[in-house]
Formats: C-alpha cells, sequence, structure tokens
C-alpha cells in the first residue's frame, strides 16, 4: 500500500498533521516508524540526545522527571499526546522519561524532519506551539497539585483526568494498578485504599478491581477545587 495514502487516511490525521499538504504527509512518512512498546518499556529517557518525536497512536504512558532524590510524575498521557516536543530547541534532550503503562504504539518521527515542517508549514509549527502551551498549563497544574492538595483532592484529579480526558466516559476500566496510581498522586498504598474507601462510602465512586464507575462528577470537581 501506498505510504501516503496510509498517513492520509490514518485515524491520527488530526491537528496538527491535517494542516500538512499532500506533499508535506509524504516527506513525514519517510522520515516516520510505527514502533510498539509493551507496559514498562521505556520511550524516552530524560537527559539523552533526542532523535525523535513520538505521537502516540494507542496506549497509555508516564511521563516523569528525575533527580538525585527520586522521580515525580509529571502527567499520564494517552492518544494524541507528542512526546520530545521540548527537545527540539537547544539544548535538544528530552526534558523527562516516559515509561508505557500498557501496551502502547506511537508514530516516531525523525527530529531533523520534524523541524523542517515547523519551518515550512507556519499552520503546523502554530498547533505544536498550541500543544506545548497547554503541556506548560497542565505542568503548573500539577505542581499544584503535589504541592498544595490533600489526598483526596489528588485523587480526585487523578479520576478526572483518566473520566475526562483518559477514557472519556464516567465508568472505565484502566491498566493503571494500585501502586501507579498511589505512585501519580504521590500517596502509599494504605492512603490510596483510604481515601478510595472514603470515596466509595461518599457514593461518590464505585470501584471493582480496576473497573471505575464515577457516581457523582460533581462532588469529584468538588473535591478537587477544594483540595
Amino acid at each position: 500500500m501506498d505510504l501516503l495514502a496510509r498517513c492520509h487516511d490514518c485515524d491520527c490525521i488530526s491537528t496538527p498533521f491535517r494542516y500538512l499538504s499532500p506533499e508535506e504527509l509524504s516527506f513525514m512518512n519517510r522520515n516516520r516508524v510505527d514502533v510498539k512498546y509493551r507496559r514498562g518499556e521505556s520511550l524516552c529517557k530524560q537527559g539523552i540526545f533526542a532523535s525523535s518525536v513520538y505521537y502516540i497512536k494507542e496506549g497509555l504512558v508516564k511521563l516523569s522527571s528525575e533527580d538525585t532524590h527520586g522521580s515525580l510524575v509529571l502527567s499520564v498521557e494517552s492518544r494524541g499526546y507528542f512526546l520530545g516536543l521540548q527537545a527540539l530547541s537547544p539544548p535538544h534532550k528530552y526534558t523527562y522519561s516516559s515509561i508505557a503503562f500498557e501496551d502502547t504504539s506511537v508514530c516516531s518521527v525523525d527530529i531533523k524532519a520534524f523541524r523542517k515542517m515547523l519551518t515550512s508549514n507556519p499552520l503546523f509549527a502554530t498547533a505544536i506551539v498550541r500543544q506545548l502551551s497547554n503541556d506548560t498549563r497542565k505542568s503548573f497544574e500539577r505542581i499544584a497539585t503535589v504541592g498544595v492538595k490533600q489526598l483526596h483532592g489528588r485523587l480526585a484529579d487523578l479520576l478526572l483526568c483518566l473520566s475526562v480526558r483518559i477514557y472519556k466516559s464516567r465508568e472505565f476500566t484502566t491498566s493503571l494498578t494500585r501502586r501507579d496510581m498511589a505512585e501519580v498522586t504521590l500517596m502509599s498504598g494504605e492512603s490510596l485504599s483510604r481515601v478510595l474507601k472514603d470515596l466509595k462510602e461518599e457514593k461518590i465512586l464505585e470501584v471493582e478491581g480496576k473497573k471505575f464507575r464515577i457516581l457523582d462528577i460533581n462532588s469529584l470537581r468538588r473535591i478537587s477545587k477544594t483540595g
């Protein structure tokens, strides 16, 4: 099958890829590969010189910042997210590490080809800037969450993220384990179990294994807001 046809008909043709011309799509096709990662595999490593920008086609990944004191989960991302945009400018290194939370499929685009599109297509560049702006906003919100909010507020934020942004449903089955959820919310496993129990007793949430059903999303939003 023609590479251009595959790219043009791909479900991933959305903002910002939709701003590329057929010729530009063909160029991107010649400079990309599809890669699959299993749960627990690393997609990119903080501090390493970047060779690619990754577009998540399917799956769920964790972004974390690491230093000598440990690591901090920055966000959980899924389909439609670009990994490595910050490496487009000097010093051209990945600014975070990324690990697959579940089996994940990505489109890996050569970073030099990606930069060429930024300089030749203003609409594509504007869409990428918008993506970077959204990433920055989410980072600030994340800092506020872990720095100010109490345990219930942190878990409410995660549940809303999974429901509204990741699975787009008030009833979902997540690949995140309890250990994963505790890591993202910066709490112990015992604390996570206690907060989940509280939300269940308050009839805000139903939980069965990895199956979650949000019964009262307004109360969950209130908890998220008040922390």
